[in-house]
């Protein structure tokens, strides 16, 4: 089992290199390559990545949302003024 702290383990990672990580987890477990054990420990570590990436879109999101709300308020402003 690992001992990495998932903070260490995805510090300075881009979506795109952990969501290919995580498609290559998600190709193992459907092809069923390992034992029940190894297995369980790929589930373990796709759904760490699936957390992550996860949580990258909503903090995406998140930005995009305020972006828009900060858009409309300059825009409201423009148009007032």
């Amino acid at each position: 089992m690992s001992t990495v702290n998932n903070t260490d383990k995805f510090e300075g990672m881009d979506y795109e290199t952990a969501l290919t990580k995580l498609t290559e987890l998600i190709s193992r477990l459907e092809r069923s390559d390992g034992t029940f054990l190894e297995l369980m420990e790929v589930y373990k570590e796709a759904f760490e990545y699936y957390t992550y990436c996860t949580a990258y879109l909503n903090t995406a999101a998140d930005k995009i949302k305020d972006l828009n709300i900060r858009m409309a308020e300059l825009l409201r402003t423009i148009e007032e003024g």
